[in-house]
């Protein structure tokens, strides 16, 4: 069941932003003469972005899980401060050496205050921020303020800022997951993966590859819909690519078998062995704007 579904409580914040309420957690619902999107507050997790007459750039699993434990399948997830395995990331080893230590870290497991938001003829802006508590500083004993700033408009900008609190410096690495909504696997081509080499890939099995030399921009071309996504990316060191294909996705318990045959994950990320150092008081910002141009 959606989380649209049991919504009991709407509290209009701006003209084209509203706080909802659904099953005890917190939504934001923007409606913008220039587009639609939707953002959870457990996770800052972006869920929907829809430009006026254009189709959903993100993909959302049809068994997408709103509990507020388990992180939410598809959208946008936040994967912070480390990606992939605890135990493989250099940012959180020797410490990740038991089993609760969750797979790309704990921003898009935990619920984030609303900073701020605004909204005009022209955009909404909206800041979430997620600070620790004692259960993320026994996961990773660092002193941050993480923002997730979400602009909207006829594109979506989302940055994400790590600002060190702490005394000493600290290493992360992360990823911003996007899940793009595609028409059909055989359909598409991504262009940008090797900044030197501009040969489009086209996706025609599984795939799970990190591209450590990418474009700054990124194009998911689709033949079945006539538009190209355009995704700009700053602050990160590599792109990765997945799409699990059939069996992968039947071993998903929140994705439908056939799921993989309409998203792609394109992901700005920061990760291996070259994790971005945050001297005190100092901050670092990955970016990904988005944005869709007729083929």
């Amino acid at each position: 069941m959606s989380y649209r579904d049991t919504i009991t409580d709407q509290i209009p914040l701006t003209k084209h932003i509203n706080l909802i309420t659904s099953n005890g957690l917190k939504y934001l619902h923007i409606a913008h003469p220039k587009a639609n999107a939707r953002i959870s507050l457990f996770g800052a997790h972006l869920l929907s972005f829809t430009p006026v007459n254009s189709a959903p750039v993100l993909w959302m699993s049809e068994s997408a899980i709103f509990n507020g434990v388990k992180a939410i399948r598809g959208g946008v997830p936040i994967c912070w401060p480390w990606f992939g395995p605890a135990k493989q990331s250099p940012t959180v080893q020797p410490l990740a050496q038991t089993k609760d230590f969750p797979a790309h870290g704990f921003a898009r497991n935990n619920h984030w205050k609303l900073l701020d938001s605004h909204s005009d003829d022209d955009i909404c802006k909206v800041r979430l921020q997620l600070t620790p508590n004692p259960e993320m500083k026994r996961l990773w004993p660092h002193d941050f303020n993480l923002t997730a700033e979400f602009i909207i408009s006829d594109t979506l900008t989302l940055n994400l800022t790590t600002l060190n609190t702490g005394n000493a410096s600290f290493d992360y690495g992360g990823a911003l997951h996007s899940y793009f909504q595609i028409s059909q696997t055989d359909a598409v081509q991504v262009r940008g993966l090797d900044k030197n080499n501009q040969t489009s890939r086209k996706l025609d099995s599984d795939v799970d590859i990190i591209c450590e030399d990418p474009a700054t921009t990124i194009t998911l071309a689709d033949e079945q819909l006539q538009h190209k996504i355009i995704i700009e990316n700053e602050g990160h060191n590599a792109m990765i690519v997945w799409n699990p294909w059939q069996a992968g996705a039947k071993v998903i318990t929140d994705m439908p078998d056939d799921g993989y045959q309409t998203m792609l994950c394109l992901e700005p990320a920061i990760i291996g062995q070259k994790p971005v150092t945050v001297a005190p008081g100092a901050s670092h910002t990955l970016t990904t704007k988005l944005s869709v141009a007729a083929l």
